[in-house]
């Protein structure tokens, strides 16, 4: 007995000859049933019926002139039907009545039901066909109701044992469908479609041979039952393809047939292997068999049945093989129309062997692989896409044989034959995503990967797009695929990822219901992905920079956005949360962590997602970037230059931010003076009432700095809100050596700028403890001369504050400052005295300014006047806050 098949005929030889028939053994059957035969009475009662009735409706058809429409499709080449002419109809219908009268309280076929009931209206189905056509709805649906009612009995047998009564009934109906397929017009859709996987299913979910024989002992010989049945089901299907003997109609039956080849009983398989031959010998050998039209999912057969040349049983695999060259030699008709189908000789079936190899069962991947080779010539785009999918489809097959199979069809199409599929990398993509959730050998999960990373390094643009479409948040299969395109790329020491990734985030969210508005916050989680892999730091430290920038831009853009609920955590539904996520990553991947930190315990995090708040959180990370001098913070300074130039409201706000608090590096002083200052006082015109106070931040910061830049802010200022300035505004001396020029410019900004010089003033003092002691000196020296030019517009409050903020630098540690914030603290008495006792000429308290300078009798400052200075304080407050 075969192993495989439990003993089932093998037929698995190359089928020159058509099939032995079955007609010659109904025939003896009926024979022994005439001559009182010593066959069981049962089996011949199951027998009885239906081949009478066949006898009897073949008589009646070619009474009538028609063609052996209702005889056995079973017959081979040049056999003709042996039909007893001694009897009527009418006569073998009295036979058939009178024998089930016989037999009736022993036995019931279903089957010989259902031949007594459709006797008739099979025999006016005859006289139908044979007329002008007039009746043809009438006739097609007598045929249906035939056929369901044959295939309704089939579907009701035991699928768990095989007796010569169920196979009797299945061999009968199969063949009576046979007879009526020549019926026109043929079946059609759903009842076509009913009988193939009621018929299918029937026989191969029937245990093998050799566990059907051990159910019956010995009482009859199963392997005969058996391979009478296949061989009536392979009749019938061959009968109904040549109702539409073309290439679609050939997959739509291989179709059926699939789910039984992968299946993990060996003897399914076989089965499923050796009909799928039978049919596709069938049209191989068929003159009319038409292939002006292709196969519409031709990559699928190739694929189903070479996965199947690597079965681990020989005899699936020589099967396969074998298949194999019938679908060969139609596709080689297609390919050279000259050639005429035909039976396939022996000579050209050691041609198709030379051309595809023969199965050897210790070198299937090298038989697979030629198999593919050969094919791929006559494969479109869209049937190679097919084909590589169907091996991936077949990795969910635990099965070592078939994942080395599967391995070896995605190597040589992704060697040999990558640019075909390159318009269907989307397809293949999301069909991969899709599969992996069912794929948990290890094994198998590797090929696949392998197979993404190879498709990846031919095309890692179109690949990345694609995967940008699966759903967030990111599931392990999903994010597993990510950090394989990211090992990709370090191996290959490209940067194609990243730039895929780099442009999605560079870009705005749509608020569309599309998938356009999940793109940029797709780039994100998967950058979070690629982030994790170790292999890729030189990579992302080339595009630390933009990524930052990016990203920080894109948490502006989702603040407020949300993605429809999946049943995951709320904070993973935040699109801003996400975002940050991957902010934090990239921190820690640049080696930032003490950056990271010092926003963590700031709130810094939480400042980003707020929409009033954004720029206080990029403020934030900035300046602590700056402190603890992170990497490549210089490559950020240089590019926020042409960043502060482009983008929309929430890009030019991001970029402001952080760009004010890198004025604090050393290397900003060297900024071109169009790309610091200008910049800079062109944003005080900006409408948005952050930018201009961040404008003015930067403008405070810079005047730290010396020489040219800090007089030429100045002077724009001056001239953007219309001062006029003396010229020792613009003196290049050191004040502390030119004090007189000091208290005219103090002198000048009391007479001509009486509303503004509270402000100055506060702003002022903020410089009193300023790091560098230059600042801290001239601060002090410009404070003393304005409070004595302002003596009537102060009060004392606001003296007592200004007092004691001087007299912190009495004991500073340089001495210059102590010097000059000792003379700015009794010129600050000298007024607070004044205005205390109500003097009217302010007391001599310099040498050098005295004789100049002696005040006239003022009125004491008035409350509007202090309530101005509480407000301009108020106002400085809340624009450094920003």
């Amino acid at each position: 007995m075969n192993p495989v098949h439990g003993g089932e005929g093998s037929g698995t030889a190359l089928r020159i000859q058509e099939h032995t028939s079955m007609t010659q053994d109904r025939e003896e059957g009926t024979k022994s049933l005439v001559t009182g035969g010593e066959a069981s009475a049962d089996v011949l009662m199951t027998q009885l019926c239906p081949l009478r009735l066949e006898e009897v409706v073949t008589k009646n058809a070619l009474h009538d002139g028609l063609p052996e429409h209702c005889t056995a499709q079973a017959t081979s080449e040049g056999e003709e039907r042996c039909v007893s002419g001694e009897e009527n109809p009418s006569e073998a219908c009295g036979t058939i009545v009178q024998d089930v009268g016989e037999k009736e309280d022993k036995v019931q076929p279903a089957l010989e039901m259902v031949a007594l009931n459709d006797w008739n209206k099979l025999k006016e189905l005859g006289k139908d066909v044979s007329g002008p056509g007039q009746k043809t709805n009438s006739l097609h649906s007598q045929k249906l109701m035939i056929v369901k009612q044959i295939v309704k009995h089939i579907k009701s047998l035991p699928q768990d044992s095989l007796d010569s009564h169920s196979s009797a009934v299945r061999c009968q109906g199969m063949q009576l469908i046979t007879d009526c397929s020549k019926a026109k017009p043929p079946l059609e859709g759903k009842e076509k479609l009913d009988v193939v996987i009621v018929c299918v299913a029937s026989i191969f979910a029937l245990p093998s041979i050799e566990a059907l024989q051990r159910q019956e002992g010995h009482k009859v010989n199963v392997k005969d039952l058996y391979n009478q049945t296949v061989a009536a089901l392979e009749v019938m299907l061959r009968a109904l393809l040549s109702e539409k003997p073309n290439p679609a109609e050939l997959q739509n039956f291989l179709d059926h047939l699939a789910p039984w080849m992968t299946s993990e009983k060996a003897h399914e398989r076989a089965r499923a292997v050796r009909t799928s031959v039978c049919l596709l010998q069938a049209a191989a050998e068929s003159p009319k068999f038409c292939m002006s039209h292709k196969f519409p999912r031709l990559g699928l057969l190739i694929g189903r049945l070479a996965l199947r040349v690597g079965d681990p049983e020989k005899e699936i695999g020589h099967q396969a093989m074998e298949g194999l060259y019938f679908l060969y030699s139609l596709m080689w008709c297609q390919k050279e129309p000259e050639r005429k189908m035909g039976s396939v000789t022996a000579v050209l079936h050691q041609m198709l062997q030379k051309i595809l190899g023969i199965y050897e069962p210790t070198r299937t991947c090298e038989n697979i692989s030629e198999i593919v080779k050969r094919f791929g010539q006559f494969l479109s785009p869209d049937q190679m896409a097919d084909l590589l999918l169907t091996a991936v489809e077949s990795l969910k097959e635990a099965s070592e044989s078939t994942i080395e199979a599967s391995k070896t069809i995605l190597n040589v199409i992704l060697e040999k034959y990558k640019q075909k599929i390159q318009m269907e990398v989307p397809k293949i993509v999301d069909r991969i995503h899709s599969e992996l959730s069912a794929i948990h050998h290890s094994h198998a999960r590797q090929v696949v990967m392998m197979a993404l990373c190879l498709l990846a390094r031919a095309f890692m643009e179109e690949v990345s797009t694609a995967l940008l479409k699966c759903p967030l948040p990111l599931d392990r299969d999903a994010a597993g695929m990510w950090r394989t395109l990211a090992k990709t790329e370090a191996i290959c020491h490209s940067h194609r990822l990243l730039d895929v990734l780099l442009k999605e985030l560079q870009e705005r969210p749509s608020t569309s219901e599309d998938r356009a508005f999940i793109i940029p916050l797709a780039a994100a989680s998967a950058l979070c992905e690629v982030l994790s892999v170790s292999m890729c730091t030189q990579a992302v430290t080339r595009f630390y920079p933009r990524l930052l920038m990016a990203l920080l831009v894109q948490v502006h853009y989702t603040i407020g956005l949300s993605l429809p609920d999946s049943g995951v955590s709320r904070k993973e539904l935040i699109p801003a949360c996400c975002v940050v996520k991957t902010v934090k990553t990239l921190l820690l991947k640049m080696g930032c962590h003490y950056e990271f930190t010092a926003v963590e315990k700031e709130g810094g995090w939480e400042l980003l997602t707020s929409s009033e708040e954004h720029h206080r959180g990029v403020g934030l990370l900035a300046r602590a970037m700056v402190h603890y001098s992170c990497c490549q913070l210089w490559r950020i300074l240089y590019l926020l230059v042409p960043f502060l130039e482009r983008g929309d409201k929430q890009h030019k706000l991001t970029a402001m931010a952080f760009f004010v608090e890198l004025l604090h590096m050393p290397q900003a002083k060297r900024l071109p003076e169009k790309y610091s200052v200008l910049r800079l006082l062109k944003g005080l015109t900006d409408p948005d009432p952050v930018i201009r106070a961040l404008c003015v931040k930067g403008l405070i910061t810079m005047a730290d700095w010396p020489g040219k830049k800090c007089k030429n802010a100045l002077d724009e200022c001056s001239r953007l809100l219309e001062w006029r300035l003396p010229k020792q505004v613009g003196n290049g001396k050191a004040w502390h050596n030119h004090q007189e020029d000091v208290d005219e410019i103090c002198q000048y900004l009391v007479k001509k700028h009486q509303e503004n010089v509270q402000r100055f003033l506060f702003q002022s003092q903020c410089y009193l403890s300023s790091t560098q002691p230059s600042l801290r000196r001239a601060a002090a020296m410009f404070i003393g001369f304005l409070v004595m030019h302002m003596d009537s517009m102060m009060r004392m409050k606001d003296l007592d504050i200004i007092s004691n903020a001087l007299a912190g630098l009495l004991h500073d540690p340089e001495a210059s400052v102590c010097i000059f914030a000792a003379q700015a603290h009794d010129r600050v008495l000298a007024v607070y005295w004044k205005l205390k006792y109500g003097l009217v000429e302010q007391h001599k308290v310099n040498s050098d300014s005295a004789e100049k300078h002696h005040s006239p009798p003022n009125h004491p400052a008035t409350e509007g006047t202090s309530s101005r200075l509480c407000n301009a304080i108020n106002l400085w407050k809340l624009a450094a806050k920003h």
